[in-house]
């Protein structure tokens, strides 16, 4: 099979832009909740409530200039691809990160969406693999997804093909001859062909 590739909706883009406003804002909020509590409890004075308030809004405000900026690199960089023994995701702006993740060590496949992914018709596939069971997330995630439904039902037809082509062989089942051991199964075993053989010849 061709590899699929696959890139997040821009409504994800749109949702990572509005998570960091939403996060700014709920900071502001809470700089001006505190010079206010601050100054009526009268631990500062209302000049020292406005400093506060300033420094909130520079340093709140640099910080979101700086994700917004950075948001749409990390967007466009993300892509997925969906092959024949693999999925593969790259990411990354300054870093670029290439992960692989075999059929072979998949163990489990899951859709998710939260309240604003509902809202904005896109989904998260996350992945989950042998070396992460039993732990918290997953080993690797693609986000951003408005056809989620029809990538994993790709990826779990790869999945399928890929492990039904892997029928055992009777070397993968091979194993070493059982040796008696003195006082053990083997002894009785043993003794107990040695008399069946004996009743035979009578």
């Amino acid at each position: 099979m061709k590899a699929r590739s696959v890139t997040p909706d821009r409504k994800y883009l749109f949702r990572m832009r509005l998570i960091a406003t939403t996060v700014a804002l709920a900071i502001l909020a809470g700089g001006i909740l505190l010079g206010m509590i601050l100054t009526l409890t009268g631990e500062i004075r209302p000049g020292g409530a406005i400093a506060l308030l300033f420094v909130n809004i520079v340093l709140n405000g640099l910080w979101w200039l700086i994700a917004l900026i950075l948001i749409g690199p990390y967007y466009h960089s993300l892509r997925y691809e969906v092959q024949d023994d693999e999925v593969v995701v790259n990411a990354g702006i300054w870093t670029k990160s290439v992960k692989h993740v075999p059929y072979r060590t998949v163990t489990n496949l899951e859709v998710k969406r939260d309240v604003v992914d509902r809202w904005l018709g896109i989904g998260t596939l996350n992945i989950q693999t042998a070396g992460m069971s039993g732990q918290k997330g997953a080993e690797e995630r693609l986000v951003g997804l408005s056809n989620v439904q029809d990538v994993y039902a790709s990826v779990a037809e790869e999945l399928r093909r890929f492990r039904g082509g892997m029928a055992p062989t009777q070397a993968d089942f091979e194993v070493e001859p059982a040796v008696a051991q003195p006082g053990g199964l083997g002894e009785i075993l043993a003794e107990v062909r040695a008399i069946r053989k004996s009743l035979e010849e009578r």
